[in-house]
């Protein structure tokens, strides 16, 4: 039996761990971040950041981390699926499904009316957004401004 649970604060360092097994998953050889990071993102009544661990007979096995975000088309908080991975002996059984469901109730019991997330275009996850009714939307394109170009952009603030 694989049980889901929310993170806490303690648990940043499986989170840290299992992004870890995600970006190597795609062929990234670092660390995606480090639980000192994301541990103070987590805290308090109304956390930024908010983990689901899958654990299989307390090992954890999969993950889901995201945060709130402001939905100006719908003019409410929402969430923002920044991860889902789910360790490969585990895969194709309903893992993933099950914790985007969790997603979906929490954001449902804060009056959010929206998930959103981003995925890579040969990730076979998309299958799984599909099934469940993620819409893909042909006009919207998620853009990334990072390293050097952002470095370089910032170098024309005029603030």
């Amino acid at each position: 039996m694989i049980d889901i649970r929310r993170a806490v604060p303690g648990d940043a360092g499986t989170l840290a761990a299992l992004a870890y097994a995600l970006n190597q998953h795609f062929g990234i050889d670092e660390p995606a971040f480090t639980a000192d990071a994301i541990a103070p993102l987590m805290g308090g009544a109304d956390p930024f950041m908010v983990g689901y661990l899958a654990e299989a007979d307390g090992v954890a096995v999969g993950y889901a981390l995201c945060q709130k975000f402001f939905d100006t088309d719908t003019g409410t908080m929402a969430t923002w699926l920044l991860d889902l991975y789910v360790d490969p002996n585990h895969r194709a059984g309903g893992l993933g499904r099950r914790m985007l469901a969790q997603v979906a109730s929490d954001a449902q019991k804060k009056g959010q009316r929206c998930v959103g997330l981003a995925v890579y275009r040969d990730n076979p996850a998309r299958r799984l957004y599909d099934r469940i009714g993620a819409a893909l939307s042909p006009e919207a394109l998620v853009y990334e401004l990072r390293d050097e170009n952002l470095d370089s952009l910032a170098q024309e603030a005029q603030l």
